[in-house]
């Protein structure tokens, strides 16, 4: 960190001069500010102020040297968070009022959620509807390479949830192992795939629930379901669909019961911008990230590693268990 974002510790006095000087521009103030409240790419950082994306760049990089702000590589997006580290500075925690009070007055801070939001737009979208779909095909062969997900499962096998369903590809494999299977997912046109693939292997114990994992009425059923919670909550080829994939972990994570296991599988990160079109909103995750995730989520890390080498992007397997005791 430059030396004089140090806190409160004795540095020179030229620079906690120059801390003042960077943080007595309005701007800059609004950026810092921004930037706690949401890691947020420079072009959402251009719409909420108003300014083009190579003035946004240069109006941050001051605060990025001075080790203000932390910036992060998504594909060819960079995204900027203010550092918590810093926030413990007195000076900087004054900046931050006074940031959060300019951008209060200008609307810009209320308007961070909706425009979070707007990064699953093109997903939304897509998964909005199903044309020129081919005819589901069972092909068991096609689920080998996920049977890793096996491994955390035993010994409880009474309800499993698919969080994000999609067309049901995981169903044949959790149905025969639970005596309930949940698959989630808020998109009706792909939930009719899903209905289709279920009725065509005949599936009895597999229910479909439209909406999302965090919504009132699944939590309320899967707690009807089992009272202890689920086995295992399954959230497979999700996260890079959804603005704030942290959030998701939390919500499965509270699905499971104590014992229970939370299986993760999504891209490691990769540079394909063309997924984007596709409705992914990230590009995948370091290792790092879903295991801190995981833990932020109150789960316990047992596994992160590659899972398909072979897919295109690659495949990681992240299991999270929670706590209490298991089963037997």
């Amino acid at each position: 960190m430059n030396a004089y974002i140090k806190g409160v510790q004795a540095v020179e006095p030229s620079a906690r001069a120059e801390l003042f000087r960077l943080l007595g521009d309005d701007d800059r103030l609004r950026l810092l500010a921004l930037c706690a409240a949401e890691e947020l790419t420079v072009g959402e950082l251009a719409t909420l102020l108003g300014e083009s994306q190579p003035q946004v760049t240069r109006k941050s990089q001051p605060l990025r040297e001075a080790g203000l702000l932390a910036a992060r590589k998504d594909g060819t997006r960079t995204l900027l968070r203010t550092d918590p580290v810093v926030e413990s500075d007195p000076v900087v925690l004054a900046a931050l009022e006074a940031g959060r009070a300019l951008c209060a007055s200008d609307g810009s801070l209320a308007e961070v959620p909706a425009l979070v939001a707007q990064r699953e737009e093109t997903s939304r979208r897509l998964f909005a509807r199903v044309e020129g779909a081919a005819p589901i095909v069972v092909d068991g062969a096609q689920l080998l390479p996920l049977l890793p997900i096996l491994a955390p499962l035993l010994p409880g096998r009474a309800l499993a949830v698919d969080v994000g369903a999609g067309e049901g590809a995981l169903l044949p494999l959790l149905s025969p192992l639970y005596e309930r299977v949940v698959a989630v997912d808020r998109s009706p046109a792909r939930l009719a795939r899903c209905a289709e693939r279920v009725s065509t292997l005949g599936l009895p114990n597999v229910r479909l629930r439209e909406g999302a994992v965090e919504d009132a009425g699944i939590v309320e059923e899967i707690a009807h379901l089992s009272k202890a919670g689920a086995d295992l909550v399954v959230v497979s080829r999700v996260l890079h669909h959804v603005a704030r994939p942290q959030d998701l972990l939390v919500a499965a994570a509270r699905l499971a019961r104590p014992g229970g296991h939370v299986v993760v599988v999504d891209h490691v990160p990769h540079e394909d911008e063309s997924l984007r079109e596709r409705g992914h909103v990230w590009l995948g995750f370091e290792p790092a990230k879903l295991r801190a995730w995981l833990e932020a989520a109150g789960l316990e890390v047992v596994h992160v590693g590659p899972l398909r080498a072979d897919e295109t992007p690659p495949l990681q397997l992240a299991v999270g268990r929670a706590p209490g005791r298991s089963l037997n």
